[in-house]
C-alpha cells in the first residue's frame, strides 16, 4: 500500500492526454489505494495515502483542534484512486500543463510534484537558505 514503507525515490513521467499520470514503484501503490492530492507550499502537489490523513483529522477531532483540521481540508485539491496500471488522474493548475512530464520526488511517507526537475531544485535551495 502506498506509503506503508518509506517513499524514497526520483522519478520523471508524463501526464497523459486524459490527465492520467502513473505512480512510480518506489512508492509501493497498488491499484485501489485511495490517495490525496494537496496543494503544497510553492509550485508543487503533494500525494499522500488518504488513511494517513483520515487517522489523523480523526485524533484532531478528539482533540478538538478544528483549525488544524480545516487546515488540511483546505489544501486537499482530489481525492484520487489508483488504477489497475497504478495511475491516478492528475488536474492540476496551469503551469502543469497535460501531456507535460512532472518531476516526482519521494519524501518518505509522500510524492511531491513538480512542474520539471529545475523547480524541484529551485524548491530544495529554498529550503536551505530558510536553514
Amino acid at each position: 500500500m502506498f506509503g506503508d514503507r518509506p517513499i524514497f525515490g526520483n522519478a520523471e513521467y508524463k501526464i497523459d492526454s486524459k490527465g492520467r499520470l502513473y505512480i512510480p514503484k518506489f512508492s509501493y501503490v497498488e491499484p485501489d489505494d485511495e490517495l490525496i492530492i494537496q496543494k503544497g507550499e510553492g509550485n508543487y502537489y503533494v500525494i499522500i495515502n488518504w488513511s494517513k490523513i483520515k487517522k489523523e483529522i480523526e485524533q484532531l477531532e478528539k482533540e478538538n483542534k478544528k483549525d488544524k483540521i480545516e487546515l488540511i481540508t483546505h489544501s486537499i485539491v482530489s481525492l484520487v484512486k489508483v488504477d489497475k496500471m497504478r495511475r491516478i488522474i492528475f488536474q492540476p493548475h496551469e503551469s502543469f500543463t497535460i501531456d507535460r512530464t512532472v518531476f516526482m520526488h519521494g519524501n518518505y511517507d509522500s510524492i511531491q510534484i513538480f512542474p520539471s526537475k529545475k523547480d524541484y531544485e529551485e524548491h530544495i535551495e529554498r529550503l536551505k537558505k530558510n536553514l
